[in-house]
C-alpha cells in the first residue's frame, strides 16, 4: 500500500483517486471546492460515468480515501507520489492555460518536505514536465532548502462513459521518467492493473506528453477520415458499416 496524493477531483482527478484506492493504497483526494467535497462525500458525481458512485462509496467507507482542501495539508502526510489532474482549458487563441498546472507547482515547492514523484497527468504542451521541475526548485531556492523529487508525465487515455473499465484494465500505460526511482514507482503503483510489464511504455517525458497529442490526433483523424468515407459510400451504393469492418480487421 502506498500513501498517494491527487490534485483535482475532476473527471480525470477522481477516476484515477478512486482506482487506486480500490487498489488498497490511501489516497488523498486535494480539492478546493469544498461544496464539491461535501458532495463526494455523500457519493455524489458530479459527471457521468456508470459505476463511479458505487466504488466511490465503497472507497470512502473503507477509509482508503480521503479529501482535503489544500495541497499543504497533504504535504505533511508525505505522499511517495502526488498526481497532478488539474484542468488545462483553451484560451482565446487556442493554447492551453497552464496557470493550474503551474499553481500546482508552486504549491508544492513552497509545502514539500520529504522525497515525491509529482506525476502530471494532465493534458499539456511537451516540455511542461520540465518547467513544473523548474518552478518546484525555484521555490526550494526560496525557502532556502534542496530536497530530492522527481517529475514524470503520465498521460491519460480515458474514454467519456467508459473510464473505470480504461483505466482498471488498460490497453497501455505511457510513463515519462527522467530517473529509475520514478520508473520503479509508477511501475509499482500500476502493477495491479495490468496483465504483464509489456503493457507499460518507458520513455522520457517529452515523448510521453508528445504521445498523447498524436493520440488525440490520430483518434480524430480516424473520426474525420470515416465521416468522409461515409458520404462517399452514400454515393456509390456501399455499406458503410462493412467497409468498416473490413479495414477494421486490418492488423497493420
Amino acid at each position: 500500500m502506498k500513501k498517494i496524493a491527487v490534485v483535482g477531483a475532476g473527471y480525470v482527478g477522481l477516476v484515477t483517486a478512486v482506482c487506486f484506492a480500490k487498489k488498497n493504497n490511501k489516497v488523498i483526494v486535494v480539492e478546493k471546492n469544498e461544496k464539491r467535497i461535501a458532495a463526494l462525500l455523500k457519493g455524489q458525481v458530479p459527471f457521468y460515468e456508470p459505476g463511479l458512485d458505487i466504488l466511490l462509496s465503497e472507497v470512502i467507507k473503507s477509509e482508503q480515501i480521503v479529501f482535503v482542501p489544500d495541497i499543504k495539508d497533504v504535504l505533511k502526510q508525505n505522499p511517495e507520489a502526488i498526481f497532478s489532474c488539474v484542468g488545462t482549458p483553451p484560451k482565446r487563441d487556442g493554447s492551453s492555460d497552464l496557470s493550474y498546472v503551474f499553481n500546482v507547482a508552486t504549491e508544492i515547492g513552497q509545502h514539500l518536505n520529504d522525497y515525491s514523484l509529482i506525476i502530471n497527468k494532465s493534458t499539456v504542451p511537451v516540455g511542461t514536465a520540465k518547467k513544473v521541475e523548474s518552478e518546484i526548485k525555484d521555490q526550494f531556492e526560496l525557502r532556502g532548502i534542496n530536497i530530492k523529487f522527481d517529475v514524470a508525465s503520465n498521460p491519460e487515455f480515458l474514454k467519456e462513459g467508459d473510464a473505470l473499465s480504461d483505466f482498471l484494465k488498460p490497453d497501455r500505460i505511457v510513463i515519462g521518467v527522467e530517473s529509475d526511482d520514478a520508473k520503479n514507482i509508477l511501475k509499482e503503483l500500476y502493477a495491479p492493473f495490468i496483465q504483464n510489464e509489456n503493457q507499460i511504455l518507458v520513455m522520457n517525458r517529452e515523448s510521453a506528453e508528445l504521445t498523447k497529442y498524436a493520440a488525440n490526433g490520430m483518434l480524430a483523424t480516424r473520426i474525420s477520415f470515416m465521416n468522409q468515407l461515409a458520404l462517399l459510400a452514400d454515393k456509390v451504393g456501399a455499406d458503410i458499416n462493412q467497409v468498416k469492418q473490413g479495414i477494421t480487421s486490418d492488423r497493420r
